[in-house]
């Protein structure tokens, strides 16, 4: 009898680690901003989002890259604009970062791949802070894991 409901349990903690994976997918599918690195380009070229946004950065190639903030575009040097400064660190899959909340509207921060820098296909993108800015879909193929 014991062997039955040890058998039970496996097939339900199964079942509910099935269920808990479908319901990742869907958080998949909230709107919010996103940048998309694919074959060493980064999409869009210029991000606008607003004060406060989570911004996702989503790797769909096989290596590791690192989103970083710079001060100049093509410096390729870490840095901050007006305050405002990010660094995924080395990743596969996604990381997350947040625009600070009293980011001036309008102000342009240009960011680079610290791993790749200027071999990258497109070498700089930049996030435009747009108070009026709207979330979007996550863009098809997203990565998988990497948190």
């Amino acid at each position: 009898m014991a062997g039955i409901a040890r058998v039970a349990l496996v097939a339900l903690t199964a079942s509910v680690a099935v269920g808990c994976g479908g319901s990742n997918s869907s958080t998949s599918s909230t709107p919010g901003f996103f940048i998309t690195i694919s074959n060493l380009s980064f999409s869009p070229l210029n991000l606008r989002a607003p004060p406060g946004a989570t911004v996702t950065v989503i790797n769909n190639d096989s290596m590791a890259h690192q989103v970083v903030s710079e001060a100049t575009s093509g410096s390729f040097v870490p840095g901050a604009v007006a305050g405002i400064s990010f660094d995924t660190g080395a990743f596969t899959g996604q990381k997350s970062f947040t625009l600070p909340s009293g980011a001036a509207n309008g102000t342009l921060v240009p960011y680079f791949c610290n791993i790749h820098k200027n071999t990258m296909a497109t070498p700089n993108g930049q996030i435009t802070i747009d108070s009026t800015a709207a979330p979007s879909s996550p863009p098809g193929g997203g990565g998988g894991g990497g948190y």
